[in-house]
């Protein structure tokens, strides 16, 4: 009997014990995966968990892994299996940052190793900078430059899932009280939480409308589902992510794909984490993701992936970009306010924040009200429909027209003033 317990034991523990202090650094962190058939599909699975697995680890993969820890002097710091690829991944520490450029080269020329990378850092990219009975609607430019009210006389976003990868939020504050339906942790409980940007974004996208309160979100009746995988850097004093983190929550989301993907962050180009968008674009969900405001190679994934909708603050549209909508009214790049928006903050309150982090939670709520209207709609379709809507809004820059890109649809559709009336006496707060 004590021989079985030891042997079950055994094949339980981690690679090696987690370290005193298990928060990544990506500094001395590399991410290792190694092939794991161990994912069986759960057969008679139905909508909406048709892509749910059940996970089965390869002991071979967790015993390359122990070996690798020890041949390469590694410590394992976490370790996880990765059921949408197939893999099991470990977070191995140098001891020396120097070498990790040489360990990771040796890495890839061995055969027992799937892939290796650095694990790698994301930032956040917000900054402190109507006929709605909500208080603050009047002070919400973006609503305006969206043609948001307009737009809600035909859709509020109704039935459509928008998935937040994001750090936590103020699920209390009077604006956002029952409108996240689920929250899923993928950060490591000795990180410093945040709550900052996710109530931020998560606002932009649903916030409550019509309860004399606050602002209004853009897609208002929409269901929004909250990947926490962000948290507080004690030094920056902003949300942070990183590569461990981020593909947690992605294989959640292949696991249980929503319609929509919120991404409001940016960071440098990250193998596995590609493999993953690419995994969750593959079963219908449309990804978008903040562009940087300063581009940069260490900083324009993941919106530069084909299967993601990138967005670009409207301030920071360029001469090039202006004369092509007034000539075409159509343009590649998509484009939504970003500049001095107010949002929702901790602790009940409400502030201003800039930042394409914020443009690109309004272009996640104004797919939301389309797809609400038809279900049907592919990211092709989506795309051509935002850039078609994009129109020169004011001294603000470009931006997309949610109104006109339901109004492309549909070419009977108003999306004149008197429309916004009836957006307003028809949309009803949750209750």
């Amino acid at each position: 009997m004590k021989l079985f317990l030891a042997i079950v034991l055994l094949v339980l523990a981690p690679v090696i014990a987690l370290t005193e202090d298990s928060r990544t650094d990506s500094s001395r962190d590399i991410l290792v995966t190694f092939v794991s058939n161990g994912v069986r599909a759960n057969a008679g699975a139905g909508a909406p968990y048709r892509f749910r697995k059940r996970y089965v680890m390869s002991p071979t993969a967790r015993r390359n892994a122990k070996d690798i820890a020890r041949e390469y002097d590694l410590v394992s710091v976490d370790d996880w299996p990765i059921s949408s690829l197939s893999v099991y991944c470990v977070v191995f520490r140098l001891a020396d940052e120097q070498l990790r450029d040489s360990v990771i080269a040796e890495l890839q020329a061995d055969e027992r190793v799937e892939s290796v990378q650095p694990l790698n850092q994301f930032e956040t990219g917000n900054s402190t900078g109507a006929s709605y009975d909500d208080t603050y609607a009047g002070l919400q430019h973006g609503l305006d430059e969206l043609n948001i009210l307009a737009a809600h006389a035909y859709s509020t976003g109704h039935g459509v899932r928008i998935a937040v990868i994001d750090s936590h939020a103020d699920l209390d504050h009077e604006d956002l009280r029952g409108r996240v339906a689920t929250v899923q942790f993928h950060v490591d409980k000795n990180t410093i939480p945040d709550q900052s940007h996710g109530t931020a974004i998560v606002s932009v996208i649903g916030a409550i409308a019509n309860n004399s309160k606050g602002i209004v979100g853009v897609a208002p009746e929409a269901t929004v589902e909250l990947h926490v995988a962000c948290w507080r850097d004690s030094n920056l004093r902003k949300a942070i992510c990183d590569s461990l983190s981020l593909a947690k929550a992605l294989d959640a989301l292949a696991g249980e794909p929503a319609d929509i993907l919120n991404m409001s962050l940016t960071g440098p180009n990250d193998p596995l984490l590609r493999r993953l968008i690419a995994k969750v674009y593959e079963r219908g969900t449309i990804v978008v993701a903040a562009q940087p405001a300063t581009p940069h190679k260490s900083n324009r994934f993941p919106a530069n992936l084909k299967q993601v909708i990138g967005v670009t603050s409207s301030d920071q549209a360029s001469d090039t970009d202006r004369q092509t909508i007034t000539a075409a009214r159509n343009i590649d790049a998509v484009f939504a306010p970003g500049r001095r928006i107010m949002v929702a903050i901790p602790d009940g309150g409400y502030d201003f924040r800039t930042g394409t982090s914020i443009a690109a939670a309004h272009v996640s709520g104004v797919i939301a009200l389309l797809l609400s209207d038809s279900p049907d709609l592919d990211d092709a379709a989506i795309q051509s429909l935002l850039r078609r809507s994009q129109s020169i809004a004011d001294a603000q820059g470009i931006s997309v027209d949610a109104c006109r890109a339901l109004q492309l649809m549909v070419g009977s559709r108003s999306c004149s003033a008197s429309s916004n009336q009836v957006a307003v006496s028809e949309l009803k707060p949750d209750t």
